[in-house]
């Protein structure tokens, strides 16, 4: 029970628990959320006959909202230049703003998370700038291993050569739990941040590949007991092999990319880092780059002796770079704080930082514009 419930935080903002109480049609004359020029972000919803209805952001934080003689509920609060997760809760049942097109959806549900984009610098990573673009694909395939047809984003990065003679790099980049495999580019802005590294000479231009990050998706499957700490090591198992298996081979058919370790690193945020960490540290021998941010090593088995048989002071001679990030207000930042005091005592070689923050994209993006630059030297 308190494997579970460790895991409830991940479900905050999804809904999961929820049923709809109004459809997300647009609502008449409604602006949500309105950006002012000061940051001041003003988030709407109309429900003339709800009783308590609250904004629900990153920090999982109910924000009270009040009610006007319209029926319209408003919320107000200054923001730093980000994009910001949220949803409403309307007399229990979480919702996203019916009037903002910007979405992050969500693996198996018809609701998603909404997002509100606060601009800022040019300065910033994640902004968009005029310089070059990459191009964004999605490729669908047939997992055999798993018994699904499922999908793959890919980022090529700005003058991608599918004939250049030398291949390219490839990150393979993991999301998190509830998300789907366009996460990393509708809240993550990977590609953006990603141009606007390469532009600055700060990155190598690489491929990114957003895989999807269930081995067993049917533990999204309603029947009670669907989502048992059994599921979460089984969907772990199947989805490393998959990679390994399927995906890369894909993709090294499909792109000009090179097919050794040297160009190949893995990295993910909360389950996804949990995967990388997975994938990075029990496969040394396919990748020399490994990052892991805000990692739910919950999901792992909890005996991590099991979860990394193999794993001894040999890796720091096969893995260039363990990269490992969490922020200070991170639910999971004891779970990860313990994790890293074991890879000490394992003496394998790692960085690790704790940032200021919470389990949100606000740090991931961040960390990926740290980590990419580190990538590939």
């Amino acid at each position: 029970m308190k494997y579970l419930l460790g895991l409830l935080f991940c479900f905050a903002l999804t809904g999961l628990k929820a049923q709809p109480a109004t459809t997300a049609a647009p609502q008449k004359n409604i602006q949500s959320p309105q950006v002012g020029a000061n940051g001041l972000v003003t988030f709407r919803f109309l429900a003339p006959h709800a009783k308590v209805v609250s904004l629900i952001m990153d920090d999982a934080k109910p924000r009270p909202m009040v009610k006007d003689t319209g029926g319209v509920w408003s919320y107000a609060e200054t923001l730093a230049p980000d994009v910001y997760r949220y949803t409403f809760s309307v007399d229990g049942n979480i919702l996203p703003d019916p009037n903002n097109p910007y979405i992050k959806p969500l693996f198996k549900r018809a609701l998603g998370q909404s997002l509100a984009y606060v601009p800022g610098p040019k300065e910033l990573s994640w902004e968009l700038n005029d310089v070059p673009h990459g191009v964004l694909s999605q490729h669908f395939f047939r997992s055999k291993l798993i018994g699904d047809d499922r999908d793959m984003r890919v980022y090529t990065p700005p003058g991608y050569d599918p004939k250049r003679k030398e291949p390219y790099p490839v990150l393979y980049l993991f999301h998190g739990l509830t998300d789907e495999t366009s996460a990393w580019v509708t809240a993550g802005r990977e590609n953006i941040i990603m141009d606007n590294l390469i532009a600055r000479g700060q990155a190598k231009p690489m491929i990114i590949i957003n895989t999807l990050g269930y081995g067993a998706p049917e533990m999204f499957d309603p029947a009670a007991g669907a989502r048992t700490k059994a599921a979460y090591q089984k969907n772990e198992k199947l989805f490393v092999d998959a990679l390994l298996t399927e995906v890369i081979p894909m993709v090294e058919n499909l792109y000009n990319v090179g097919k050794t370790k040297k160009y190949r690193a893995v990295a993910g945020l909360s389950m996804g880092g949990a995967q990388a960490l997975d994938a990075g540290l029990n496969h040394a021998d396919v990748f020399d780059y490994m990052g892991s941010f805000s990692p739910a090593v919950i999901l792992l088995d909890p005996d991590w002796d099991k979860a990394f048989p193999n794993l001894n002071e040999s890796v720091n001679q096969k893995l260039k770079l363990a990269w490992i990030a969490i922020g200070k207000d991170d639910f999971l930042v004891e779970n990860d704080r313990k994790f890293i005091d074991w890879l000490k005592l394992k003496k394998i070689n790692h960085q690790y930082k704790e940032t200021e923050g919470v389990h949100s994209y606000q740090v991931w993006r961040r960390y990926l514009t740290e980590f990419a630059p580190l990538l590939f030297k």
